[in-house]
């Protein structure tokens, strides 16, 4: 591994090292044929075969093929699961060969799997099919790339949590697989400190806007973008709770927060055109080991258990949405 992403890591197991233990929900225990189930509400998928430092981090779920896709960061082995097998298997491999590779944040679309390289500088675009990777589009040492998001439209935006900066990839630069990243200046509205800064990231109303988590300042902005000049935008911070958070999800309305410490999933209203968020409820469970980041599959949030502070086995919780959707229906 090479010296820059052995620092990443050590700074990424820093930030969770503390992690406190979960709660876990007063639910009976069970089983079935699927997952592992630990309650009634939880599933647990398990990573196999699961390598020492190879701890997960980001999660993608593709509707199309019922299936869904976790990174790691210390080799970027990607695995491959569904719903149905409670094993997640080696999907895409990089060469043992080639420089350490890293995937951190990632998401599907249109047959697409796109992954943000954390230490690297990288982003990546594959093949869900085949696994093959599309393209590889380099944004440069001292950034750690830690999570993205895929508009309707096809543009693709890039948190960095090193360096002040969100990168930006257009969908001709993606159909042609090809061309350089264009860096978006966050440094006048967002401070960053030492530690992790930009982090999770969602999309708004067809792309025009976005919502990202300062990790260690425990802030969150809105960033309105212009689509005919995304550098031109505009970055509000939002009135919202001190909340450390990792990785985020748009489910209906709703921000969903992960936090390693504590293990939780803090789920926030948006009002005032996302101008204010609270707290609407805290959802924990017993298998939430250091969590990530979250995915939504049909009736359930796919939690990853980065556990950077624990041993292996790793795993993912699928917990269910019925605590805060009322049994998940669309």
């Amino acid at each position: 591994m090479k010296t820059s992403m052995r620092s990443a890591l050590a700074a990424l197991t820093a930030l969770v090292l503390t992690a406190a233990g979960p709660v876990g929900l007063a639910y009976a225990s069970g089983d079935d044929d699927h997952g592992k189930r630990t309650s009634k509400a939880t599933k647990v998928f398990t990573l196999d075969p699961s390598v020492t430092g190879n701890n997960p981090e980001g999660v993608a779920w593709d509707k199309r093929s019922d299936s869904f896709f976790v990174g790691t960061v210390g080799t970027g082995t990607i695995y491959r699961g569904t719903l149905k097998d409670a094993t997640l298997r080696p999907f895409i491999t990089p060469d043992p060969a080639a420089p350490a590779d890293s995937a951190v944040g990632m998401k599907v679309s249109h047959g697409k799997l796109y992954v943000a390289g954390g230490p690297t500088g990288s982003i990546y675009v594959y093949d869900i099919t085949t696994g093959a990777q599309l393209a590889r589009f380099e944004t440069g040492a001292g950034g750690f790339l830690n999570d993205l998001v895929v508009t309707e439209k096809g543009d693709v935006y890039v948190t960095d949590s090193f360096r002040p900066t969100l990168w930006h990839l257009t969908r001709d630069m993606v159909k042609a697989r090809t061309g350089a990243p264009e860096p978006i200046s966050v440094s006048n509205e967002i401070p960053y400190v030492a530690g992790f800064n930009l982090n999770g990231i969602v999309d708004r109303r067809g792309g025009r806007e976005l919502i990202v988590v300062n990790t260690t300042t425990k802030s969150f902005f809105r960033i309105d973008i212009d689509r005919k000049n995304p550098a031109a935008r505009t970055i509000t911070k939002i009135d919202a709770p001190a909340i450390g958070g990792d990785g985020l999800l748009i489910d209906r309305g709703r921000l969903l927060v992960v936090t390693g410490n504590p293990a939780a999933v803090t789920v926030l209203k948006l009002k005032r055109h996302d101008s204010r968020a609270r707290v609407d409820k805290v959802l924990t469970d017993a298998t939430l080991r250091g969590p990530s980041t979250i995915a939504r599959a049909d009736k359930r949030y796919l939690v990853v258990n980065a556990a950077f502070n624990q041993p292996a086995p790793y795993t993912v919780s699928a917990i269910s949405r019925k605590g805060v959707h009322g049994g998940g229906r669309d």
